[in-house]
């Protein structure tokens, strides 16, 4: 359910002008604050509420309070640039599962503010939380479009990529170790890769491809 602040008493008058603005943003994946420069929550949507019931966003008397490692002193810098007309990113972490993102802080565009009847000062956050798999596996893709690698050292590579060692991928595949490691020597060669280590790191990064 659509949570906004404040909350009107249940009553049977049509929907505020807004609502429509706030069912769209309600409905949209990212996790959406919109927040006055005090921190005061105005809106929140549908994943921010996830958010919050997984105790990676905090508030207290209707005021945000922390994001991730974020806490009230370190969210003024970015909601003052946001209300000086500013946008900024700054990385999140998050525990105990030590899972990161980052949050976009920006102005709130002033027809949507007036649309939802929000104040002039609106800033609006959207949080971004890292999907490391989706990303390794579509740079892993990448990478073996471009370097012509085989269905099996593409799947070496997979494997190699999720923690497995030479030896746990080799049995795991049904070959010989020496096997293994000839299709680890035709990653390197066809990847220009100076070392495997370095082409894992690569997998799970957001650096250009390692040659």
């Amino acid at each position: 359910m659509l949570t906004a602040y404040p909350a009107p008493a249940a009553s049977t008058r049509p929907p505020p002008a807004g609502a429509a603005t706030c069912q769209v943003l309600a409905a949209l994946p990212q996790p959406m604050l919109v927040t006055r420069p005090d921190r005061r929550l105005l809106f929140r949507n549908r994943s921010a509420d996830g958010l919050l019931r997984d105790r990676r966003v905090e508030m207290s008397a209707e005021h945000l309070t922390q994001i991730g490692q974020l806490d009230t002193a370190r969210l003024e810098p970015p909601l003052r640039l946001a209300q000086a007309g500013s946008t900024s990113h700054v990385g999140l972490w998050f525990t105990p599962q030590i899972s990161t993102g980052w949050l976009h802080t920006m102005p709130l565009p002033a027809d949507l503010a007036a649309s939802a009847g929000w104040p002039d000062d609106a800033v609006l956050l959207v949080i971004h939380l890292d999907q490391p798999a989706l990303t390794q596996a579509a740079r892993i893709d990448a990478l073996a479009r471009h370097s012509r690698l085989s269905a099996t050292e593409r799947h070496v590579l997979m494997l190699l990529g999720d923690g497995m060692t030479v030896e746990s991928a080799a049995t795991h595949l049904g070959l010989c170790i020496s096997t293994l490691r000839s299709h680890v020597r035709n990653l390197l060669g066809k990847t220009q890769a100076p070392s495997l280590m370095q082409l894992l790191r690569w997998t799970g990064s957001a650096q250009a491809l390692p040659h």
